[in-house]
């Protein structure tokens, strides 16, 4: 017994010495390696006109207030002069980025807007810059997936659409419990995304059956060479196309009331309609009467009346505006659309017309009403 205790305290002596031989370094290096972080590569636009000097931030899509932005490379990702920007989300445990995801850009002291209206935004002439003071606080967002063997970089344009169809894809989630939209497959995901179109369209009384906003390239309608390449880009779907970007325009030049800025008001808009799409999500998923549902938001929808007209004239000034300037550039163009009405049809949803994911979500829950 002492012969072992003896060779134990041997044992101890021996390694306190080794360890002062080696200056009992605190920092010496550990057998642990540093997890190399895993990065996602992202690129879009910022268009309502050209957002130029935006703030790009980047959330799960499950953080619905934009509390938590991830962390990025650059930290500080702007728009360029162009709207354009492009970025990395990092995650420095390694872990590989996946699900969905909202790209949120917002108008801060330091933007200014292309102004796309048919003639002048206020007093800024088409296709002049926007003051700051006239679009701070602007915001347009998107959502896309990530995917874990995705290396490619993923393409996410906002604009006012995709801002009203992510309100609606979140209005889903939120309304049918089953749903985590961190995890959901990409098919989940764009079933919802064509769900939101739909509302959307509905909400415009223009007919998106099958269409998936986040698919549509909706371009700066000054652009008229970007104007012509997207309608001859999108094919049998340059009609909607091109409807969608003088939808997406026409918002610059609402009536302004007074005291507020061009921002606020197309921000106020955008807001409205996610109040009426809201009100039909809930009824889809619920499996209430959509016609019983929007009674209830009815201030609402007199309010998206009354800028419905104002969209309606102003696409159309814009489509003359943007046939006049290709003449002039010498740009062969057609521009084809779909009829944006003056006031707004009934909003009536078939249950036939919602799409469910792959993975067994059902859209919107799969029950619902029809609207009346």
């Amino acid at each position: 017994m002492k012969k072992v205790l003896h060779t134990a305290l041997a044992a101890s002596i021996t390694l306190a010495l080794a360890a002062c031989n080696n200056g009992g370094e605190k920092d010496a290096p550990t057998s642990e390696t540093p997890a190399t972080p895993a990065t996602l590569d992202l690129a879009g636009s910022a268009v309502k006109g050209s957002l130029i000097g935006a703030k790009v931030q980047m959330y799960r899509a499950s953080d619905v207030d934009f509390t938590a932005p991830l962390t990025t490379s650059p930290v500080d990702i702007q728009t360029d002069e162009n709207g354009a920007y492009t970025g990395t989300i990092v995650n420095a445990s390694g872990d590989a980025i996946v699900g969905a995801l909202v790209i949120n850009i917002t108008a801060d002291a330091d933007t200014q807007m292309r102004c796309d209206a048919a003639e002048f935004c206020g007093d800024v002439p088409r296709g002049e810059l926007i003051p700051t003071t006239e679009i701070a606080g602007l915001s347009v967002s998107t959502l896309t997936v990530a995917q874990a063997d995705n290396s490619t970089v993923i393409e996410a344009d906002a604009n006012t659409l995709t801002t009203m169809a992510t309100d609606a894809v979140l209005a889903q989630v939120a309304a049918n419990t089953n749903l985590t939209i961190d995890t959901m497959a990409i098919d989940d995901v764009s079933a919802l995304q064509q769900n939101a179109s739909l509302v959307v369209g509905k909400i415009l009384g223009v007919d998106l059956l099958g269409t998936n906003i986040y698919d549509i390239k909706i371009v700066d309608s000054t652009d008229t060479a970007a104007f012509a390449a997207a309608a001859t880009a999108a094919g049998d779907k340059a009609n909607i196309t091109n409807t969608l970007t003088l939808v997406n325009a026409s918002l610059a030049s609402l009536i302004v009331p007074a005291g507020s800025t061009i921002g606020a008001t197309i921000n106020s808009y955008v807001q409205t309609v996610a109040v009426v799409s809201n009100a039909v999500v809930v009824a889809l998923a619920q499996n209430v009467d959509v016609t019983t549902a929007l009674a209830a938001v009815a201030d609402a929808q007199a309010t998206l009346d009354i800028a419905q007209t104002q969209i309606s004239d102003q696409a159309t000034f814009i489509q003359q505006s943007i046939a006049l300037d290709a003449g002039n550039l010498g740009i062969e163009i057609d521009i084809v659309t779909v009829d944006i009405p003056e006031i707004a049809p009934a909003i009536e949803i078939d249950l036939g017309d919602i799409v469910g994911g792959t993975g067994g979500t059902g859209g919107t829950g799969g029950t619902g009403g029809t609207g009346g």
